[in-house]
């Protein structure tokens, strides 16, 4: 068995991927990569761009992607009907008409890695993320009123030793993300994929998807260990204090306002164990992770919860990939007590039930042709609403009487293709089908602990939902 040694810190390995690859044994991750799960081999890979020398010494490179796609969507919430049910929140209005079917689309991110080596071996550095499509309105923070304002997706720092492993602080994914092993796919065809930027969600609870990887911890400042690798195994552990970035705001229209206010998600830890190597033609690539939560607290004036305090948030996710002569099957199982289209992001009400979801996925790879497909479902629980509420499930029957809802069950699947042109340039297209049943228009409650409970939006008559969505695009990455 062929060991796979870790890179001497993420940071390194990212650069070095980040103008994308498309083979299929998985080896590390890769931003900006059109290759299933972020995850590349290396087949493609080219140096990474020259470092300019900065005064302290330090080696400074420049890294991303630009990314520009055309859509065709057709979405129930989108038809005239279903945007009147919405009203304002929606879009809508009594006269209101469908939304168009065709779009365009532009997404691009700006890297910056700084990396240095001191004389013992130890190195160090740190890592910038720009997000380019920030698409506030005029005034909206982070926005300079062209729908192409510039935010700060992460930024962090690291110390790492090649036995000892790497210490990262800052705004970074939390362990459990960056060694998550999720399903094959290709390119933007995904359970959780780019698609989604062309569908509104206004008006509903949550995204449009719900099979989505463990969370990232929300990008938020904390400290996060990842070991070396031994014998094909490697293992991480982080932890944040508090939900966002440690800078206290008191703006009432700024999330960074709760910062300290035990409104959020507090004492988020999280751990993963993963395995890579290779068996002479076979690859494999196994990892378990999980994340642990306090919820809030405190109402924003500071009051307790009491009754109605939402339960703690777990999320655990197991993948298992195997990969051999062109071709890499594999799945993903993760389940715990949070619902939405994050995992491990929204705590569940009282006496809500767990949320679970799975997913499988296929690709095969060709010269500089990548395809695959993939299938998900997820099912999180409705909870209950009271006879006489909003809603016809809740029209009938004794008043005030409490009806336990079906549960949202969503599935999804999806094709797609990636063509690699040139070095760092990709040609992509993908089809994604998603039938997303019984969706609360807000989140969902047990009227059991007050209130009237869950409604659940209608879609021309149904209780479906129905999104298809065709893509086809480029991108370059560098």
């Amino acid at each position: 068995m062929r060991k796979i040694l870790l890179g001497t810190t993420a940071v390194a390995g990212a650069a070095l991927l980040a103008p994308a690859a498309f083979a299929q044994a998985p080896v590390t991750t890769a931003p900006g990569s059109l290759a299933g799960n972020n995850q590349v081999g290396t087949q493609g890979v080219t140096a990474p761009s020259p470092a300019i020398a900065a005064a302290s010494g330090l080696a400074v490179r420049i890294g991303g992607y630009f990314d520009f796609s055309a859509a065709m969507i057709y979405d129930d919430w989108d038809q005239a009907r279903s945007r009147v049910q919405g009203g304002a929140a929606n879009g809508g209005a009594a006269n209101a008409q469908r939304r168009s079917r065709y779009d365009f689309r532009n997404d691009l991110e700006l890297y910056i890695f700084v990396d240095g080596r001191a004389a013992n071996g130890m190195t160090y550095g740190a890592n910038f993320e720009f997000q380019m499509d920030n698409m506030g309105g005029a005034g909206a923070a982070g926005s300079n009123g062209s729908g192409s304002g510039v935010d700060l997706d992460e930024a962090w720092g690291y110390i790492s030793f090649p036995n000892l492993g790497t210490l990262q602080f800052g705004q970074q994914d939390n362990a459990a993300s960056q060694l998550q092993v999720r399903a094959p796919s290709a390119g933007l065809v995904g359970t959780d994929g780019d698609w989604y930027d062309f569908i509104v969600t206004a008006g509903l609870f949550s995204g449009a998807y719900i099979a989505s990887g463990i969370n990232d911890g929300n990008d938020a400042t904390k400290v996060i260990y990842l070991s070396p690798q031994f014998a094909g195994f490697d293992f991480g552990l982080s932890y944040a204090q508090n939900s966002y970035e440690g800078e206290r705001q008191d703006q009432p229209t700024s999330t960074l306002a709760q910062q300290r206010d035990r409104t959020a998600l507090e004492n988020e830890m999280s751990a993963a164990l993963r395995y890579r190597g290779t068996f002479g033609p076979v690859g494999l690539n196994a990892g378990l992770g999980g994340m642990w939560a306090n919820s809030g607290a405190l109402t924003g004036t500071g009051a307790p919860t009491g009754v109605s305090r939402q339960q703690n948030v777990t999320a655990y996710t197991a993948g298992l990939t195997v990969s051999a002569y062109g071709f890499a099957v594999g799945g993903e199982f993760t389940w715990g007590a949070y619902n939405g289209s994050s995992v491990g992001r929204a705590a569940l009400n009282p006496g809500l039930d767990d949320s679970y979801h799975w997913v499988v996925g296929a690709t095969y790879t060709m010269g500089p042709l990548l395809i695959g497909a993939n299938f998900a479902q997820g099912v999180q629980d409705n909870g209950t609403c009271r006879v006489g509420s909003a809603g016809p499930l809740c029209a009938a029957g004794a008043a005030g009487s409490i009806r336990s809802l079906p549960d949202r069950t969503h599935t999804i699947w999806g094709v797609g293709a990636v063509y690699t042109l040139a070095p760092g340039l990709a040609l992509y297209t993908i089809y994604q089908n998603v039938n997303d049943e019984n969706i609360p228009t807000s989140a969902p409650g047990d009227a059991r602990y007050g209130g009237n409970g869950t409604t659940l939006a209608t879609f021309n008559g149904s209780n479906t939902r129905t999104i298809n969505v065709g893509m086809v695009g480029i991108r370059l990455a560098f």
